[in-house]
């Protein structure tokens, strides 16, 4: 059978396209598996090490997302911290829950650094936090002029390129553990999961609830306590790394044996802040390297 000089110019025009596409997603391939370099990167996340409590910070092209801080002690930690990350400014300042492990440096940093908006829990008279650390951190937003907005489950809000998914609070009640606000904070196509100190009860309730936890990174609840980090909820997050923010030799026994050897189980590398220091994770947006302090 003869072809035509048509089909002919038609099969080398279509094997020449596939070369070239062949060619581009060669040339992609090997430009993404080069190294990516932290100052080269538009999302750099960094999980401090603050004790026993929580301290990250999200910067991603301009915007700064600062999620708790831990104890009072720890404000000239967390000051220099950030002054080191090159932050001038707060855009969001994410408060879980009003327990002082994760709020107690907050009115320092409300006081030292611009901050637009500070995200909580809201309260009713029933549960109303008293403590003077929560007191302190309610006058020094209202000294400085930030927006406070108290968020729920199911809200989205947009702060620059981050896109801030509130999974949680869903329900009221007075044990302020379970009224964290969680928080599923998306970059293009990675995702990171912070999730306060819930309970796996809360867990059941996101997961009730339809939404995309999906991350590459979790943040484990609780300090890593055996009540948190359901195997349900671990499973369905699918995270690629776990960080758990807890003290060298706490009291509580965190991080509990039980949650780590499920963590393992799911195929997460765990990094702690009692063992590795500082957590320190950049990416483009696709891919993500991570590196620690120690």
């Amino acid at each position: 059978m003869r072809v035509s000089r048509g089909v002919k110019k038609g099969l080398l025009t279509a094997a020449v396209a596939v070369f070239i596409v062949l060619i581009c997603l060669l040339v992609y391939l090997v430009g993404g598996a080069k190294q990516l370099r932290p100052e080269d990167c538009a999302l750099n996340v960094w999980y401090f090490d603050v004790g026993q409590g929580d301290c990250a910070l999200i910067s991603c092209e301009d915007t700064n997302v600062l999620i708790d801080g831990g104890e009072a002690e720890y404000a000239p930690r967390v000051e220099q911290y950030l002054r080191a990350c090159g932050v001038e400014k707060i855009d969001c300042y994410i408060l879980s829950h009003p327990h002082s492990d994760h709020i107690g440096v907050s009115a320092h940093v409300i006081n030292t650094f611009p901050v637009a908006r500070v995200m909580t829990t809201e309260f009713t008279e029933l549960n109303m936090p008293t403590t003077k650390v929560y007191e302190d951190m309610l006058d020094a937003v209202e000294a400085s002029g930030a927006e406070l907005l108290c968020v729920k489950g199911g809200e989205v809000y947009d702060c620059g390129p981050l896109r801030l998914e509130i999974l949680s609070p869903l329900s009221e009640t007075d044990d302020y553990n379970d009224m964290s606000v969680t928080v599923r904070a998306v970059y293009q196509k990675n995702a990171f999961l912070f999730m306060g100190d819930a309970s796996a009860a809360v867990e059941e309730q996101i997961l009730a609830a339809g939404s995309n936890i999906g991350a590459d990174v979790l943040k484990v609840g609780h300090h890593g306590s055996s009540t948190s980090t359901s195997e349900g909820f671990l499973k369905a997050v699918s995270p690629d790394y776990a960080v758990i923010s807890c003290g060298a030799g706490n009291a509580y026994g965190h991080p509990h044996t039980q949650t780590l050897n499920l963590l393992n189980q799911y195929g997460a590398e765990v990094f702690r802040t009692d063992v590795n220091g500082t957590v320190h994770f950049f990416g483009n947006g696709r891919r993500l390297e991570v590196e620690t302090a120690s």
